[in-house]
């Protein structure tokens, strides 16, 4: 009886430090964040990036899509400008005067990001911490290293990886044998295969358009005047027609966007997948044989 009671002591008094230790700790006064910036990501509609190694370049937000506007005109990456944007909801745990630069390598920084009118400049590496100065209006912070990585250092990191704009939708592929084309919701392949057994199946083909809609390319560049083997024709659910120059197939497909003048490069593998619909039965006959 008596042992039971001491347990119960020790019980109480363990809940009793509990509470004085959550109370503690609730009343503790919170550590103090400082925004580096009152703009949003979606409200922003210029970017302009200046290296300290030479070179710069700019992108602008029209229509929802954002381009890049110098030294190239063309369209840029989404996902890589919002990677970009992100700086503007960093914050930081220290707030400092914008005094003695040079201490911070923010004299002449490596990489300056201006967004809006609001220039982001990254100094050195906090060896203890390593976090990264950053400064921004009239003062330094110390955010994490990463920011820095996310701003590319040319602008041909910055291109689309995509072949198709947001929006744009097929309806038809026109190839040099054979075509496909959407009616009534349905896709079908002309001339179709002889064989019955070798003709794509719907679902087969909704995959192969869908291959063609989000292909997303290894690298983009700029086109150069290169000889192409074929035009693949794509018409578009607005009327519009795109033609593209398949410039390479092996071993990896090119492919240029004639009115856009980009130059997308992908896989080996997406050269059987996106050029032929029956490369996947193929593929399958192929691994039971």
């Amino acid at each position: 009886m008596k042992l039971g009671w001491v347990v119960n002591l020790l019980l109480l008094l363990g809940v009793i430090g509990l509470g004085v230790y959550v109370w503690h700790r609730g009343n503790q006064p919170a550590e103090p964040s400082y925004k580096l910036s009152t703009q949003t990501a979606t409200a922003a509609t210029k970017i302009s990036v200046a290296l300290k190694k030479g070179g710069s370049y700019a992108l602008e937000k029209r229509d929802n899509t954002w381009y890049l506007t110098a030294p190239i005109q063309a369209r840029a990456d989404q996902t890589q400008v919002q990677r970009v944007l992100d700086l503007l909801a960093a914050s930081s745990k220290e707030q400092m005067p914008a005094a003695d630069l040079k201490r911070f390598d923010l004299d002449a920084p490596a990489v300056s990001v201006t967004i809006d009118g609001q220039t982001f400049a990254f100094g050195t590496i906090n060896p203890l911490t390593q976090e990264q100065y950053i400064a921004t209006g009239s003062n330094v912070y110390l955010v994490q290293s990463y920011y820095v990585s996310q701003v590319p250092v040319s602008a041909d990191r910055m291109l689309t990886h995509s072949p198709f704009r947001q929006g744009e939708t097929p309806t038809a592929f026109t190839f040099k044998s054979f075509n496909v084309t959407q009616k009534d919701g349905k896709w079908t392949m002309t001339p179709p295969p002889a064989q019955e057994k070798e003709r794509p199946s719907q679902d087969e083909l909704n995959r192969w358009v869908d291959d063609w809609r989000f292909a997303s390319s290894l690298s983009t560049q700029t086109a150069a005047d290169k000889p192409a083997s074929e035009t693949i024709s794509v018409k578009l659910s607005d009327g519009k027609t795109l033609d593209f120059s398949v410039v390479s197939k092996e071993p990896e497909l090119v492919l240029v966007r004639k009115d856009e003048k980009l130059e997308f490069h992908f896989s080996g593998e997406m050269s059987k997948r996106l050029l032929q619909p029956l490369s996947v039965k193929e593929a399958g006959r192929a691994g039971a044989s």
